[in-house]
């Protein structure tokens, strides 16, 4: 019994002693295995670290690089740029001339609401990039033109009542247009803001119509009192002209009375009257009415048969 017992001891050293050794062997595999895998590692995110540490400047854009909150002074221009994407980062912007849409609701002169569609042709001079991303940051777009131009709106057709607004569209589009590019003071330049649509209530439709409806009708009273008062002179100038014609005649007759008898020459026709009336002379006689044969003239056939 003491020689089992001593053997067990013996036994159980031994198993405790291989397991003790197998852990050990099994630790060192898992270090080595270790230390085999961080060069990987650190290629890996070498390699990821400089596939991001590029970007693309496509033409027409420019970009602005910071650093650590400091801003590069020198524009990247289109084309490949390299950055370190833990410490700097990229913002672009284009220089190419864009469109974008807009819509104004200002109140006219008589506060009434219309809606204005409008498009505004803008573009960023490359030359003002730098001061556009420190003092505005964002879309210069959204930041800077967009507001004025809501302003400039405001005010030009706050100076129109609602039918003048709608005939002065080119005038009023002229204004704003100024006005926007005086206020953004070169920072972008604004091509042109043509407007689009000038859309007014449906009741101030109906209004507007109606005052024009009434401004041709009063053109056509006008047109016609015009037209009613210089014929009204023409008749009257000829009536004027008529009576001065007779009163001139009047005073010819008693400076001359044969000037009867002159009128009567240049009215004759050439042919002498069928009856004559003859005085009874001085002596006082009765008036003899005599009629006259006149000889008619011959027949042209019968005058010509006669004279062969």
């Amino acid at each position: 019994m003491r020689m089992n017992s001593d053997c067990f001891v013996v036994n159980a050293t031994k198993s405790k002693n291989v397991a003790m050794s197998a852990i050990s062997q099994n630790s060192n595999q898992n270090k080595r295995r270790g230390a085999m895998q961080l060069p990987k590692l650190f290629v890996s995110l070498v390699c990821i670290t400089s596939l991001s540490a590029c970007t693309v400047v496509e033409p027409g854009q420019r970009a602005v690089k910071v650093s650590l909150g400091q801003m590069d002074r020198n524009l990247l221009n289109s084309g490949l740029q390299f950055f370190n994407p833990l410490t700097d980062r990229i913002t672009e912007y284009s220089v190419k001339q864009d469109t974008k849409d807009g819509q104004a609701d200002p109140l006219t002169s008589d506060q009434q609401p219309i809606n204005i569609s409008y498009k505004v042709l803008y573009r960023i001079p490359e030359g003002q990039v730098l001061v556009l991303y420190e003092k505005y940051a964002g879309d210069p777009f959204d930041r800077l033109v967009a507001p004025q131009v809501q302003e400039a709106f405001r005010q030009v057709v706050s100076q129109y009542k609602a039918d003048a607004a709608t005939k002065n569209v080119n005038v009023i589009k002229n204004q704003v247009l100024a006005m926007v590019r005086e206020n953004v003071k070169g920072l972008v330049e604004v091509v042109d803001i043509p407007i689009t649509h000038v859309g007014l209530p449906e009741v101030l439709q109906q209004a507007i119509a109606q005052k024009q409806v009434m401004e041709q009708q009063a053109l056509q009273k006008s047109y016609e009192l015009d037209k009613a008062r210089k014929e009204a002179e023409i008749t009257v100038a000829n009536a004027q002209a008529q009576a001065k014609s007779i009163e001139l005649q009047s005073q010819a007759l008693q400076k001359s009375p044969t000037l009867i008898e002159w009128e009567r020459v240049k009215k004759w026709d050439g042919v002498l009257p069928d009856t004559m009336i003859v005085s009874g002379g001085s002596s006082g006689g009765f008036a003899t009415m005599l009629q006259m044969q006149l000889p008619k003239p011959k027949d042209d056939a019968a005058h010509h048969a006669a004279s062969k």
